[in-house]
């Protein structure tokens, strides 16, 4: 399957989010598994910004 433009928009929209750890706040990166700063695991962080990407993801024109 090729991504429409449309997926591919989305995508690079959301990879630009910024994120945070929910302890301190500080900014994470990308490639950061835990807080920089205090060292709080933040997999909770990743996976509901994965699941925010897949959602919205727009479908397959194919598809509807």
């Amino acid at each position: 399957m090729t991504p429409t433009h449309a997926q591919l928009q989305w995508v690079l929209n959301h990879i630009s989010e910024m994120l945070s750890c929910p302890q301190d706040g500080t900014r994470l990166r990308y490639g950061d598994v835990e807080c920089p700063h205090c060292g709080a695991d933040i997999a909770d962080v990743l996976e509901a910004w994965a699941a925010r990407l897949l959602e919205g993801l727009p479908g397959d024109p194919k598809d509807q």
